[in-house]
């Protein structure tokens, strides 16, 4: 029989194991474990010695406790251990790793590890990513405890159940806290994006390959240039082209332009054919002009149809375009003759055609107009989205929202090279 009671990892590692005659076996370097149902649980206790390392089955356990760990060498005795792939390793595999917190939208630290019993068996039931943690591995926490609690300022409990925890690999590698993998998906990209740059560029991996394209291509956009490189250095490319296809031309080519151009192009060749001219033209244009601001994502109609046809073909077109304020009024060769706005559209008539309520003197820029003349149109006449045409005006995309933010408050991810 074995007699367990809770114990943290900082508690016991590098405690003298001794067998049944009260010998040392040797000092607790780690313990290996397998994922249970509901708990991972101890296989082996990994004992360090005149600088070896030997592994004991858990079944020789007789005490385990932070006072005491006793082992039974009558059947065995200890073997000489290696770590071997597949083994999993609390101090080395899990202790002090990043988990991903998403209702917090952070990244905390497995700072301790709680172990206890659960039917008869030694089981990991907690990890600490408190104070409390660092300072058990400090002195055992004793010293500043007490002055702490003299003064009346004693540190809370931060341990969490094994149970809120979710691992992304049967190794045990990456765990997200308190959620299953679809609910990453359901994080605000600005938050995934946090939680990227806060955790290692192969767990940033596998975050982004657990949610949908969309959200992960949004979150990509938003973490600055450095992150962005080392997560994609570590990224599957067919993953990395598939999330491009889900993004905004605009926002995939201002990754691809930061990109060396070989690999930049052997992307683009793992896209789908449409998605990828519609980023290369993109590719084309200067940085700092129009048409390297614009996105080629926007609606436009023919002066003849009516209210009630636009809003059909709205209708259907809505979860390909990334922004529905304006609908563009074009001939049969794209050039800008009207704009309408959705307001327009839904209080008038049904019957009416666009040409009867198309305002005919659109605020447009060409694509190679500045940053600065930009910004001046869009404070001068108050419009939240401006078209971009070429030398015969005919409309080539918009500036939308989100692209006149960046140009007043400038954005890191934005370093497209021209192609």
């Amino acid at each position: 029989m074995t007699y367990i009671t809770d114990v943290y990892l900082s508690e016991i590692l590098k405690k003298d194991v001794v067998d049944q005659f009260g010998r040392k076996v040797g000092a607790l370097w780690d313990l290996t474990i397998v994922p249970g149902a509901e708990l991972p649980s101890v296989t082996r206790l990994i004992l360090r010695k005149r600088r070896q390392l030997y592994a004991v089955p858990v079944q020789c356990l007789q005490h385990f406790n932070r006072f005491v760990i006793t082992v039974d060498l009558s059947d065995t005795s200890p073997g000489s251990y290696s770590i071997k792939e597949g083994d999993i390793l609390i101090r080395k595999h899990i202790l002090d790793k990043q988990i991903v917190d998403v209702n917090g939208a952070k990244v905390v630290r497995v700072n301790d590890l709680k172990l206890g019993d659960a039917d008869g068996s030694v089981c990991v039931i907690g990890i600490d990513v408190g104070p409390n943690g660092i300072l058990r591995r400090i002195d055992g926490g004793s010293l500043i405890q007490k002055a702490l609690q003299t003064f009346n300022r004693p540190i809370k409990e931060s341990v969490i159940g094994w149970h809120y925890l979710q691992t992304m690999d049967p190794h045990l590698r990456h765990l997200t806290l308190n959620v299953a993998k679809k609910q990453l998906g359901e994080l605000h990209p600005s938050d995934l994006a946090q939680i990227l740059t806060e955790v290692a560029p192969d767990e940033g991996t596998e975050i982004l390959a657990s949610v949908d394209e969309e959200l992960a291509g949004e979150a990509l956009h938003e973490v600055p240039d450095e992150v962005r490189e080392k997560i994609l250095r570590e990224m599957d490319k067919e993953l990395i082209s598939d999330i491009l296809e889900e993004m905004p031309p605009d926002e995939a080519a201002d990754i691809l332009g930061g990109m060396p151009e070989e690999k930049s192009e052997e992307l683009l060749s793992l896209m789908e054919k449409e998605d990828a001219e519609e980023v290369k033209d993109l590719l084309s244009y200067e940085e700092d002009t129009a048409g390297g601001l614009m996105t080629t994502e926007f609606l436009d109609f023919t002066p003849d149809m009516t209210i009630e046809e636009a809003m059909t073909d709205i209708r259907l077109l809505i979860p390909d375009v990334e922004f529905i304020y304006y609908i563009y009024i074009v001939d049969n060769e794209d050039h800008l003759l009207g704009v309408v706005t959705l307001k327009k559209i839904l209080t008038n008539p049904l019957y009416k055609t666009l040409q009867e309520i198309m305002t005919q003197n659109v605020k447009a820029v060409h694509f190679d107009t500045g940053r600065k003349e930009i910004a001046e149109m869009i404070s001068k006449y108050d419009i939240i989205a401006l078209p971009v045409v070429d030398d015969d005006n005919r409309i080539l995309g918009i500036i939308t929202v989100d692209d006149i933010i960046d140009l007043l408050v400038p954005n890191p991810t934005r370093r497209r090279k021209k192609r």
